[in-house]
């Protein structure tokens, strides 16, 4: 990807829109209001401080004077949509509200689904987002990093794969694989399950209701058929599909009772398929989502900002500058003046919150590498560091900050 230029070679600024895509838990979402605080009451919830943080938030994405909303908020995250859309209400149950993202990535990179509840939190509306809400015309741009996936297309042939067991299973499609201990009204497969007569109670399986991109599959712990869905690899590649296929033993997401005691439940082992790319990325993820829009800001020389934020390992291939040039082939190539240009030309700030040390070494070098001429590009958050911001809002400012050193029009036009 080279960053497009104008005729006399300098690059076209004007809207200074940001374009915000964040992780949600513990990069949006801090940890101290983690899913066991927010929906399982482990601890409480210090209401002054969430409003008070929140109110940042919304205060950072609040449409100017006139109206213009100059700063999108896209949230990506593990969870699928029921999951999300639980814990939502749960935040809306104790009385608090957070800022509605105008966008939901879920599952890691999955669909994309967009928001019309602006007011959810002042309104009895059960769920933010909903199903028929997503963004059908953003699979078409994500395409271009699939090979052979057509998730509609596959879970037909799967649901076509298991009418065909010997055992004759029943096929469940609950909102998630995770137990009542987390979510609970009608959500889970155990829920599911213990409505079931009890004969009938480890003859299943289940496929967890995930989108287009991402098909996730079990069966009672213990079953044949977790065997025998290891044969829908082979099936698939004899169709022409080219997909990441994962067998997750003892999956902490997955909670089974087992196929000698009905009612006796454990983690148990999902089947996992997700679309493989072209890239050096393996399989779709929220990086894709933010090189769409990158590429978008680029080819159309809008002079837009995308912030991208995370705070684990799976988030660093989406915070990796490098990632979004072509033709680096080791992270050694970043020392060449050439790749090093094309950084400083990227409409892309990216931001890592620090909740652990397990990936130091990693942001660490980030920052090394792409804040090389003094511009902040790459910025860390930790609450135990004087000298760094301590706080995802506060980390926002700064790279609007940054970018606008850079980009004289983005600072007369963004907010």
């Amino acid at each position: 990807m080279k960053v497009n230029m104008n005729s006399c070679g300098k690059l076209h600024f004007g809207a200074g829109n940001t374009k915000i895509f964040s992780d949600f838990d513990g990069t949006f979402m801090p940890k101290e209001y983690n899913h066991d605080v927010i929906c399982n009451n482990s601890s409480p919830v210090n209401e002054d401080e969430f409003s008070s943080y929140f109110g940042e938030f919304k205060q950072l994405l609040a449409p100017e004077e006139n109206g213009k909303k100059t700063t999108e908020l896209t949230i990506s995250t593990g969870r699928n949509l029921g999951e999300f859309n639980y814990y939502m209400r749960k935040i809306k149950d104790k009385g608090l509200s957070i800022p509605v993202p105008d966008k939901l990535i879920v599952t890691n990179g999955g669909d994309e689904f967009l928001c019309h509840t602006t007011n959810y939190f002042e309104n009895d509306k059960e769920n933010m987002f909903e199903e028929w809400e997503v963004n059908t015309s953003k699979r078409k741009p994500l395409k271009k990093y699939i090979i052979n996936w057509d998730g509609h297309k596959i879970k037909n042939h799967i649901k076509s794969f298991i009418s065909r067991l010997s055992g004759c299973p029943l096929l469940i499609e609950p909102s998630t694989h995770q137990g009542m201990y987390g979510y609970k009204g009608d959500m889970t497969l155990q829920e599911d399950i213990e409505k079931l007569p009890l004969e009938d109670r480890t003859n299943y399986i289940s496929l967890r209701r995930d989108g287009d991109s991402q098909i996730r599959l079990t069966a009672p712990y213990g079953s044949q058929y977790i065997e025998e869905l290891k044969g829908l690899s082979d099936e698939l590649l004899k169709e022409g599909y080219s997909i990441d296929f994962q067998v997750r033993e003892n999956n902490g997401e997955t909670f089974v009772n087992k196929a000698d005691s009905p009612n006796e439940w454990c983690n148990g082992t999902s089947i996992e398929m997700k679309p493989k790319t072209r890239g050096k990325i393996k399989t779709l993820d929220k990086y894709h989502h933010v090189k769409v829009m990158v590429d978008h800001i680029i080819q159309n020389d809008s002079g837009d900002l995308v912030i991208a934020a995370g705070d684990g390992s799976n988030d660093l291939d989406m915070l990796d500058l490098s990632n979004y040039i072509d033709g680096m082939k080791s992270s050694d190539d970043f020392s060449k003046p050439e790749f090093r240009e094309q950084v400083s030309r990227l409409p892309l700030f990216t931001i890592f919150v620090r909740n652990s040390s397990s990936v130091d070494d990693k942001i660490k070098k980030f920052e090394r590498d792409f804040n090389f001429d003094g511009v902040k590009r790459f910025i860390i958050v930790d609450k135990n560091d004087e000298t760094r911001p301590k706080s995802l809002v506060e980390a926002i400012k700064i790279a609007k900050e940054e970018y606008s050193k850079i980009n004289e029009e983005y600072r007369k036009n963004a907010q």
